[in-house]
Parts: C-alpha cells; structure tokens; sequence
C-alpha cells in the first residue's frame, strides 16, 4: 500500500466503530451464541456470589443513586438502594462479579466483570428484550448477546494491539482496567444502537479512561476488584456521552502524540512502534477473538490454572492421592512469580491469587472454590504450604514475555513425578461445557437463590436466542434480571491461536 492510499484510509477508531455499530444487527453464529450464553450465566453467578465481600460493599455505600437498574441479589438493603442508576449499578455490579476470582478471563482479560454489568445496566432502558418487534425490526433487548460478543471482541483485540496480554501487563498495566473500558464502551454501543460515527467517539471518549496497574499485588488491596467497575462505568459513560452528541477523537488510535498506543503500548515506553494497531481490525467479522475467553474452574488467578491442572494431572496419571505427596516443587518465570507466587496471604482475596495456597488446599482435598480460600491460614493448610517449595524457572523465558507456563513436580516416597500444562482448563483447547457452566453458577448461587430461582437464571441466558422469557426472580425480596432474547445465525467463526493465559 502506498502513502498516499494509507493517508487516505479511515482512522483506526472509524473502522472498528462501523464494526460495532454493524453489530445491532448481526446474527451469531449458533456456536458464537452458545459461548455469549455460558459467559453471561458465569458472570451472573461471579455476581451474586460475590455481593457481599467487602468490595462490593464498599461500592454500594458510594455508588447508591436510585434509579432503574437491579443489583445482582443484594438483600437486606431498602427499597430505595435495592435497583440504581445505570452508571452506578455497572460499577457495583461490576465489583461484585470480580470479588472472588472466580469471573471468566482471557479476554480484555475478566471481560465478562466489565461488559455484564453494562448490558444489565441498559435493559431496562432499552426496550422490551424479546429480540423482535411486531414489524419485524429488532428491538434493542434482542442486542444483548451480540452486544456481549461484540465488547469481549473489542477488549480482546486492544489487549493484543498493546502485544498482548505479557507485554501489556508487565509493564505494570491492568488490562481488566485499561482494556476493558474499549470493552463496556462497544458493548454499550451495540445495546444503544449507536451508529459508526457515535461508536467511534464511544471508543475515542474511553480511552482518556484507560487506567489501573498492578500494585495492589503487593499488598493485596481492594483496587483489583474495583477495576471492572471502573471499566464498566467509563465505558458506559463513554457511549452515552457519544449518544448524546458528544465527540471523541478520531485519531486515538493513530501515532499522534497522546495517542493510546504512544502512551500505553510497548514493554519499554517506546510506544507506538512496539505495539501491532492493526489486529485491532484485522480480519473483523471472520476471526473472533471471543473464542479464546474462557471460563474458569478454580476460583484463583488465572496464571496459576495450568499448574493446578499439572498437578492434578500427576496426581491423576501416578494415582496418588494428597496422603503420598510429601512435597511440591513449582518452577516459575519471572514474570508469573510475583502475580501468582505473593507474600504470605493476610486475607482470602489475597489467598486466591497464590498458587502455593491452591495447592496446599487441593492437598487439603478442596477444589477451589471462593469458600475454599477462607481456610488459607488454617493449620491443616499451613503444614501443606510448608511443603511447597516455588524456584525462578531458569528457562522461563526473558522479560516481559513471560516464557512458559510453571513446571510442577510432585515428591513421593516412590519417586519425583513432574508436568507442565500449556493450555489449562476452561480455554478455547479444553473448554468447560455448558452443563459444567450450569453446575458452577448453581453452586456459586447455592446460598442466594433456590432451585426453581437457579432454573429462571439460567433460562434467562439460555434463552437467548431462540425462545422469549420475561423471568422476575427474587432474591433477598428484590425483582432482578428479567428474561431477554436475540434471535442468531451466523457465518463460521475462527478460533484464536493458543495464547498466554491472565489471571
């Protein structure tokens, strides 16, 4: 391509936005719909289950504007703080579904935190969610699952332009937080209706909100939970700003000086020429980079999953049981280390993100989920810590790239059995299936809804496409989520490459 015709091309931010507004209208595939129903009902049960940590708390007692929108179960709460407005409940929601580590990853990396809450908050703004109108025009409730595939793809492909998820982070960004805020502003987008231009300007809008490192690894503190809320409103905010007129700037994605590239891309700070901008639109509509989200099965940072999988795997193939382990040593890269390897844990939040605690658990004959993690400073589990052992991985890889997932050897009295998983469990390679999706959120939901309350949840999301539920489920004695449904069939869909986990 010549300068002159690469002059002459739309801004970055033009182009994806058509993308998203072409999305109100875009039927998914059955496969692509399948997947947007498992990661709304997991994100559901991430939002309920985690309500009433002390995040989310917090959250609620700033974030209290009456308005429309249902929080996700809260009781005890009156009336006038039981539903919120819009931007307010995107945040508490948002909170909510991250407090316990156990929300889906891989995306912008927790995507369903950030875009959920959003589509929620705009339901009941957006018309009766039954997908279709008596003339045959959509109706915007029928946007929902779209809308969903549509921020997780964006989320996505900005976390890759920046490098990926390694290079990103180990810069110290959050890319929940700074990817995520594309994420919401799409996703909200698709749900308003927004066309090319105003979804360009959602996204330009957005990106003066990209923000959120990673320092609350040392200590442990509440701002990893508060990033999706962060993200969900901004992105929100983002769109209905654009809504109503206002512009954002077209060349955010460009290499012009304050561009988002310039700023955020690059191991080094060298910017611009460190990143890939393209992948924000290559191959728009035919590879969806959704299908790498994945939904997790433990309850702690993503970045431990394939040792925890190693583990097990060993356990499973040498038929051991925890009584025959007498030690565990984990060979960790630099990068990884410090996310998932922390100083000894004050608190169950800080407990989900140390794989010695996992493990410790699963040879306590745990399996990892938010309940488990409250025993990480029981005696049972401190002797079992005392017995794992975590080494730098020489051939780890160099920084920041992160180089391979950790080696695991579990030590017998018969002999030193090792393993390393490169695709853990819950991803595109070794997906959960949908009745596994259904039996996580009805044990994430055990102490808040009743059966025939789990029952409406989950029609809710598996009814969209192709049947109409308008479902009042009470929890706590407040109305939630009602029913919606979006009728799809799409062309094929591409799956991404293997790719480096999150947490």
């Amino acid at each position: 391509m010549t300068t002159a015709a690469r002059t002459q091309a739309p801004p970055l931010a033009a182009r994806l936005g058509e993308w998203v507004a072409g999305m109100a209208n875009h039927t998914l595939s059955p496969r692509l719909a399948q997947k947007a129903s498992d990661h709304l009902l997991d994100t559901l049960g991430a939002m309920v289950a985690g309500q009433d940590e002390l995040p989310a708390q917090a959250a609620r007692a700033v974030f209290r504007r009456p308005g429309p929108v249902p929080l996700a179960g809260v009781a005890g709460l009156d009336h006038h703080h039981a539903a919120l407005d819009p931007l307010d409940a995107a945040f508490v929601n948002a909170v909510s579904a991250h407090c316990l580590e156990v929300d889906d990853t891989e995306g912008c990396d927790h995507s369903g935190a950030v875009v959920v809450p959003v589509l929620l908050s705009l339901l009941p703004s957006c018309g009766a969610p039954d997908g279709g109108a008596p003339d045959g025009g959509a109706r915007p409730g029928g946007r929902l699952l779209p809308a969903l595939v549509a921020g997780y793809e964006v989320g996505r492909r900005v976390q890759l332009a920046l490098g990926g998820y390694e290079q990103h982070n180990a810069r110290g960004w959050h890319s929940t937080a700074t990817c995520g805020v594309f994420a919401a502003a799409a996703a909200a987008s698709v749900m308003l209706g927004l066309d090319g231009g105003q979804s360009a300007s959602a996204l330009g809008i957005a990106a003066s909100s990209s923000a959120g490192g990673w320092a609350f690894s040392a200590d442990g503190s509440m701002t990893k939970q508060f990033h999706p809320g962060q993200a969900a409103r901004a992105g929100l905010e983002a769109a209905l700003l654009a809504q109503a007129g206002a512009n954002g700037p077209r060349q955010v994605f460009e290499p012009v000086w304050g561009g988002f590239f310039a700023t955020h891309g690059g191991p080094d700070g060298a910017g611009f020429d460190k990143v890939e901008p393209g992948l924000l639109v290559d191959g728009l509509g035919s590879t969806w980079h959704f299908e790498h989200s994945a939904i997790k099965p433990y309850a702690s940072c993503r970045s431990a999953h394939t040792a925890i999988d190693a583990f097990l795997g060993v356990l499973a193939a040498e038929g051991l049981s925890p009584a025959d382990v007498r030690a565990v040593r984990v060979h960790v890269s630099g990068f990884l280390r410090p996310m998932i390897c922390p100083p000894a844990p004050a608190d169950a939040a800080q407990a989900r993100m140390s794989l010695p605690v996992s493990l410790a658990l699963l040879l306590e004959g745990k399996d990892l989920m938010p309940e488990d993690f409250r025993l990480f400073d029981s005696p049972g589990v401190l002797e079992r810590l005392a017995r794992i052992e975590v080494v730098r991985d020489p051939e780890g890889g160099r920084e920041p790239e992160g180089g391979r997932e950790p080696l695991v050897e579990v030590i017998t009295a018969h002999g030193t059995f090792a393993a390393r998983v490169e695709h853990a469990r819950g991803g595109a390679r070794h997906p959960l299936s949908p009745a596994e999706v259904e039996k996580k959120f009805c044990r994430l939901t055990a102490d808040r809804l009743g059966a025939a309350q789990q029952a409406e949840w989950i029609a809710f999301a598996r009814k969209l496409p192709p049947e109409t539920l308008f479902a009042r489920s009470h929890l706590g004695g407040q109305t939630t989520f009602a029913g919606a449904k979006a009728s799809e069939r799409n062309p094929g869909s591409s799956q991404e490459p293997g790719a480096p986990n999150s947490s």
